[in-house]
């Protein structure tokens, strides 16, 4: 190409010329410096070199200052290849002598060789992104390559990677610890905090006592069994317009908290009144009225059992099978909770008194003969045929003993002859009892007894005692013979007994047993419902079916019979269980009507006769105050 002058100047500075070479491979600048005709010739690729950033040739004004400037650039440019040469030359030096010394390692198999260097490798190689250091120095910017050890490198990859799993190791902690407290403020509030606020050493009641009227406990037909009442000197004390006949269900809220007023002490001391109304009480100086609680306690029903156990002492409970609602719960001795107060230390100071005990609940008792209704479903579950059982009874078993030889005796000796299991059962036929539970072995029996609740806490919102059940193989027969009839070491409460025939009428399923229908505010609207609750099937239906019928029998044509003649059918089991140094425990267990159960009841007369002429007689007084209404 032709030479071009055209745009020389004279003027301080610089001027340059580009030139292009005919065969266009190269540009070439020509830098002159004043009027001089000494030209320095650049070829394009070192002029951009100089000038970081250039994308092409194109007309540039330089002085001297700039010229030193990226020659400079230009040295520190060549210092970092020669450097960058010098570490590419070292690292082909170390695989040079990385493939020597693997190369000498003849005795290990090709193979493993292989797996091995391959290995080494891939640890080696790492991605680096490749970065275009013409670009860098175009764009102006300078940045160094990646110029990292391998070793290095894999040990801060190490390092992050151990980072990270502490990282989440925390995490995954934080986020169980979170998740346990969010259940635990869930269990607590639908299943413990209740049971925490009733607590009688939570001082936080006694606040919000003050504040309020304690609120009333109905019967389920709406009479008043507790309330408030202000004295002359405006301060409010608890009365109990039924006096004893309520007592022990009902309990007090002075001293010896128990009871209803125990189990619902919060929802009697929190007000659900209408916010304003709320604040004109406070303003005004008033208390608030406090929520009322609706029991499901029959008070004709709870009178009548009060009134039929007299001056005994025993228990009796009534509970409506098909939904658990504790009709009437009455314990003997009893106590008027107007008046506990004042007799409170006269009771306590006396060590075998029993006024304070619930025996409905928390009272345990040797049995008798109603055991023979788990003695007979252990037979039935051991795959005893009950249609072809077949006993003779002389009116006395004879059975080894620790002792020797000992005698289980029916009552009073009566001899009941050829007897089937339906008989045995009627007629409470000790000794063919004693020889059926010496066929069922003693695990089973014991199984048995634990699918009816024996050994552990029953299923109830109230305070129970445990029912107590055990045989071991090395028992002696006469220690069978007796737990099959009721003797023994076993134990049972009213209430237990009571539930267990209950799951028989409703055909083997047990309903949670509750006294707290729900929970109103002053203006009779409902603030709480307690719903009934099922526990789950103590027997099957078709075990429920025989049992019935055998139950049955005992009313129709067995030691029940005083209860046989109504407008309804009754399905029943007496017992009556010696107690030493006293007199019988007598019971009665049963529900009614037989085909369609409305209610099943417990009834226990201590220090009694027999079954049949205490606890029977009582039974159908309840029996008939219920059904006739």
């Amino acid at each position: 190409m032709k030479k071009n002058d055209e745009n020389q100047n004279s003027d301080s500075g610089l001027t340059r010329r580009i030139y292009k070479k005919a065969n266009l491979d190269d540009t070439v600048v020509n830098i002159k410096k004043d009027s001089s005709d000494d030209f320095n010739l650049l070829s394009g690729d070192e002029m951009m070199d100089y000038v970081p950033g250039v994308d092409d040739v194109d007309h540039f004004d330089f002085d001297e200052s700039d010229i030193e400037h990226y020659r400079k650039l230009n040295e520190q440019e060549a210092v970092e290849r020669d450097r960058r040469r010098k570490q590419r030359a070292a690292e082909k030096q170390r695989a040079a002598q990385n493939q020597q010394r693997t190369e000498k390692l003849d005795e290990q198999p090709q193979e493993k060789r292989q797996n091995k260097q391959a290995g080494k490798a891939a640890a080696k190689e790492v991605p680096v992104k490749k970065t275009n250091t013409k670009k860098q120095k175009r764009r102006g910017r300078k940045k160094d390559d990646l110029d990292i050890d391998d070793t290095e490198l894999r040990r801060e990859l190490s390092e992050k990677k151990r980072t990270n799993k502490e990282i989440m190791r925390i995490t995954y902690v934080m986020m169980i610890l979170f998740f346990g407290m969010i259940g635990y403020f869930i269990y607590f509030d639908g299943v413990t905090s209740k049971e925490v606020i009733n607590n009688p050493h939570n001082s936080r009641l006694a606040k919000m006592a003050d504040s309020v009227v304690r609120g009333e406990i109905l019967s389920a037909d709406g009479e008043v069994l507790a309330e408030s009442i202000k004295d002359d000197n405006g301060n409010y004390y608890r009365y109990y317009p039924y006096g004893c006949t309520f007592a022990h269900v009902v309990g007090t809220s002075d001293v010896n908290k128990s009871g209803v007023e125990l189990t619902a002490d919060y929802n009697l001391i929190t007000s659900d009144i209408q916010p304003v109304q709320k604040i004109i009480n406070e303003i005004s100086g008033q208390k608030n009225p406090a929520d009322n609680v609706v029991t499901t306690l029959n008070a004709n029903l709870q009178q009548v059992a009060h009134d039929a156990l007299g001056e005994r002492e025993g228990a009796v409970v009534a509970i409506e099978p098909s939904t658990g609602k504790v009709l009437a719960m009455v314990s003997k001795p009893d106590y008027d909770p107007n008046s506990l107060v004042d007799n409170y230390q006269d009771i306590i100071s006396d060590e075998n008194s029993k006024v304070l005990l619930n025996q409905s609940t928390q009272g345990l008792f040797a049995p008798g003969s109603i055991f023979k209704i788990v003695t007979s479903l252990a037979y039935l579950r051991s795959g005893g045929d009950p249609d072809n059982y077949s006993y003779y009874c002389d009116g006395s078993i004879s059975l080894n003993s620790d002792d020797g030889d000992s005698y289980i005796k029916c009552y009073g000796g009566e001899e009941h002859g050829q007897v089937d299991l339906l008989e045995s059962f009627a007629e409470s036929c000790n000794s063919s009892f004693a020889n059926l539970g010496l066929s069922i072995s003693v695990d089973k029996m014991n199984e048995v007894a634990n699918s009816l609740l024996f050994n552990q806490a029953l299923p109830t919102k109230f305070t129970t005692a445990k029912s107590q059940f055990g045989l071991s193989s090395t028992d002696s027969q006469w220690q069978i013979g007796a737990t099959a009839i009721g003797q023994g070491n076993t134990t049972i409460s009213p209430i237990h007994a009571t539930m267990i025939v209950s799951a028989i009428a409703n055909g083997g399923t047990l309903m949670e047993p509750y006294v707290i229908d729900e929970v109103q505010n002053t203006e009779g609207n409902a603030v709480e419902k307690y719903e009934p609750e099922r526990c789950g099937a103590l027997v099957s239906s078709s075990e429920a079916s025989r049992l019935t019928e055998m139950m049955k029998a005992v009313v129709s044509e067995g030691t029940g019979y005083k209860l046989s003649g109504r407008d309804y059918s009754v399905a029943g089991k007496t017992g009556t269980a010696e107690v030493v140094g006293r007199g019988n425990n007598a019971w009665f267990v049963g529900f009614a009507p037989a085909d369609d159960p409305k209610i099943a009841v417990c009834v226990l007369v201590e220090d009694a006769g027999t079954a049949s002429s205490e606890a029977v007689p009582i039974a159908g007084e309840i029996l008939d105050a219920y059904l006739d209404n």
